[in-house]
């Protein structure tokens, strides 16, 4: 355990050190994966397609905020929308003025989850997200998890209807915004995800917050079974059919990550819990104290004997010769 402590600790004294370095370095892999994703899934607009574009964006997306990287990716999509058609475009930047005007005034702080459930959908690991935003963001994280589940579902619709503008007998009368529009309010298997993600989130955030004795881990173990319950519940519910075999792995692999996560961020001594009760004049204060676990409570002193026995002879001596 010491060791782990020790080793941990050294990693969060170096990151700490060169955060200034380190932040731009790790926003520019965000936004490579991010508007590489764009350029794969989109790529409508063949100049955000381009190699050269992708790393100037990161390049300027590493120097910014978290908030404008989210608004400069829905900007990019809108931009490729507009090259599919002019409905599709007038569509994705109403939905995306939503989206982003929610998120700014309310869900500032969950940025990151935008960006974490599409690339996870991607990875085919979306089971995972539940119990991760429960735990690092709290309820606070269920509408931003939605808006990443519609747009993950946004980009096939736009597909099939880049599909259906380009087939050689077109349907004259297709109106794109209207297909989009249908489509994404009769979709079940979109639907599914937003219900059970919010009612997993809802309650493993509220069982990480009660003040028991390891609620974290409670919490993290609650919302992993909880995720696979309510997934098969909601599925035969809405009759859209569930890969159990993924369901299964993801909820694992929520589980495991958030738990290391977890352990390396915060790791108590639950045996040296302390209850401390005090006043002021306006107030009683009851006060649950639980000592962090920490490298440097766990270095033991070591004495040289010999060094501390010839230093007592050398006193002695000192003081007979004065005396």
């Amino acid at each position: 355990m010491a060791t782990l402590l020790t080793v941990r600790d050294a990693i969060r004294d170096f990151l700490r050190k060169f955060e200034e370095v380190l932040s731009p370095i790790f926003r520019f892999i965000c936004a490579m994966i991010i508007f590489s994703s764009i350029a794969k899934h989109y790529g409508y607009f063949d100049l955000f397609s381009q190699k050269t574009i992708i790393f100037l964006l990161s390049v300027i997306c590493a120097m910014v905020t978290t908030p404008v990287m989210i608004f400069a990716a829905g900007v990019v999509i809108t931009v490729n929308c507009f090259a599919v058609s002019l409905d599709v475009g007038v569509v994705c930047t109403v939905m995306f003025i939503l989206m982003y005007c929610m998120y700014m005034r309310m869900f500032i702080d969950c940025g990151w989850i935008l960006a974490l459930v599409p690339i996870l959908y991607l990875c085919k690991l979306y089971y995972a997200i539940p119990i991760i935003v429960a735990i690092f963001a709290g309820a606070a994280g269920i509408v931003p998890v939605a808006f990443g589940v519609i747009i993950h579902y946004f980009t096939g619709i736009v597909h099939d209807v880049s599909l259906k503008l380009a087939a050689p007998e077109k349907d004259k009368d297709f109106a794109a915004y209207k297909y989009i529009v249908e489509t994404l309010v009769k979709n079940k298997e979109m639907l599914l995800p937003i219900i059970a993600f919010a009612v997993v989130i809802l309650i493993t955030a509220l069982i990480y917050m009660l003040p028991f004795d390891y609620s974290w881990y409670v919490a993290i173990g609650v919302g992993g079974i909880l995720n696979i319950l309510v997934f098969l519940v909601c599925s035969g519910k809405l009759s859209v059919s569930v890969d159990s075999g993924e369901l299964v792995l993801g909820s694992l692999l929520g589980m495991i990550v958030t738990a290391f996560v977890q352990l390396v961020r915060r790791l108590v001594d639950y045996s040296r819990k302390e209850n401390v009760q005090f006043e002021d004049d306006d107030y009683y204060y009851y006060v649950k104290a639980i000592p962090k676990y920490n490298s440097k409570s766990h270095k033991k002193k070591v004495k040289n004997m010999t060094e501390e026995l010839s230093g007592k002879v050398k006193k002695e001596k000192e003081k007979e010769n004065e005396a």
